[in-house]
């Protein structure tokens, strides 16, 4: 009996990974790729964009560090953590980001156009049931990462 339900258990983790898709969002950010890189990573304007507690975001970016910052949901402060994946400078950022009892690896690749304007994308993998909420929640971001970027 033990090994039936070993073998079920198998299945629907397999079924669960199957149905895992990327979803990316790409947004043309009218600054340098440098100004982009600051408005994603840079830890006053990242609780801008994250919505995180002014003055709680603390970054050690590097492929291997971490950061965390407070949110204040309903009113009620929550202090998120991540690490950094993989960090090349002015290029690409590869963090983990809480989501529910689980983490997410969110991927933002930043291609210079040569003519004083970035293209800004993030590559996320989620349930494919995710896909509306995820492109709603990217696109939202990078409007924001946009708009700090464009002032800078």
């Amino acid at each position: 009996m033990a090994k039936e339900r070993q073998s079920a258990t198998t299945a629907t983790k397999e079924q669960t990974m199957s149905d895992l898709i990327t979803v990316s969002v790409t947004r043309i950010v009218n600054a340098s790729c440098d100004k982009a890189w600051r408005a994603e990573t840079e830890p006053r304007y990242f609780e801008q964009w994250f919505g995180a507690k002014p003055g709680s975001v603390r970054a050690d970016l590097r492929t291997g560090g971490t950061w965390s910052a407070t949110v204040t949901p309903g009113g009620q402060e929550v202090e998120l953590e991540g690490r950094y994946v993989e960090v090349v400078e002015n290029r690409r950022v590869v963090m983990t980001i809480p989501n529910g009892p689980e983490m997410l690896d969110v991927a933002v690749d930043f291609t210079d156009l040569g003519d004083g304007r970035t293209e800004v994308t993030t590559s996320t993998r989620v349930a494919a049931e995710a896909k509306a909420i995820v492109e709603e929640t990217a696109g939202g971001i990078l409007a924001e990462v946009a708009k700090i970027a464009e002032a800078l």
